[in-house]
């Protein structure tokens, strides 16, 4: 393999990475919505609690805390309530869209992988003739012992093959390729 097939390899691997990663996911207006809102009630909700609590143990009357108690207290606790509820569902809104896009992608990752099982041709190759398959071109390393269709994995890409026929002695099929399957299904 010379230095030009290595460099034209590589930039095709790298092209072909480039297209598996996986885009980041944006943050749209809802979402920072939902965080500037809880991140605004919930601490507001604490300050209201600290401030009746102040506010009613500094007195003895107790018709004086309880406006405290009513104020500070129950609105206080239900500002951290509602802050509470807001990021939890921007917590949810960030985990159902991650979701959402690790499947789409799996998907995507899967179908690729159909296309190119069925790109190798496997069943195809099994249905051909047998004449049709003396008829087609079979390859070999210069000193392998085995026969490869052209397009089998073992020898895809490499520069150092010989053309072969299915007579040729001193050759037995690859195992990957299965060149001779179909004369052998029909026998």
């Amino acid at each position: 393999m010379t230095t030009s097939d290595a460099v034209l390899r590589q930039e095709r691997l790298a092209t072909k990475v480039k297209g598996l990663r996986i885009p980041r996911t944006t943050f749209s207006f809802s979402d920072r919505w939902m965080l500037v809102v809880g991140g605004t009630l919930l601490p507001l909700g604490l300050v209201l609690v600290l401030l009746g609590w102040y506010g009613a143990s500094h007195t003895v009357l107790l018709f004086e805390q309880i406006p405290y108690l009513i104020s500070g207290g129950v609105l206080g606790l239900s500002l951290v309530m509602g802050g509470g509820f807001v990021y939890f569902a921007y917590w949810m809104t960030l985990l159902v869209r991650e979701n959402r896009t690790t499947r789409e992608d799996l998907h995507a990752v899967l179908l690729r992988m159909e296309d190119l099982l069925q790109a190798q041709g496997q069943p195809q190759s099994r249905r051909t003739s047998s004449a049709a398959v003396a008829a087609t071109e079979l390859v070999a390393t210069k000193t392998g012992t085995m026969m490869h269709r052209p397009d089998c994995v073992a020898v895809d890409g490499r520069d150092n093959l010989r053309s072969v026929t299915a007579s040729t002695p001193g050759l037995t099929p690859c195992k990957l390729c299965d060149p001779l399957g179909a004369t052998q299904t029909a026998s």
